[in-house]
């Protein structure tokens, strides 16, 4: 009886990047990912008005009843 068997035609998952999901690269070389403290302040501060942007734009649709949202 040959135990492993099925480890054998098993085969592992591709390694890539646990940021984006892409197997072209590692986290390391992620484009998608961002080091906040290398920004200069002005970087940051446009930053932090484009994520409230969103979550006001996000917010406010939510609160918008379905009857109300223009569907084109």
């Amino acid at each position: 009886m040959d135990i492993d068997t099925t480890r054998k035609t098993r085969s592992l998952p591709p390694q890539g990047c646990y940021q984006c999901g892409d197997t072209n690269h590692l986290v390391q070389d992620c484009p998608h990912c961002m080091d906040v403290c290398q920004l200069i302040l002005e970087q940051r501060e446009e930053l932090i008005e484009d994520l409230l942007a969103l979550q006001d734009t996000v917010l406010s649709e939510e609160s918008c009843p379905l009857e109300e949202k223009n569907f084109v």
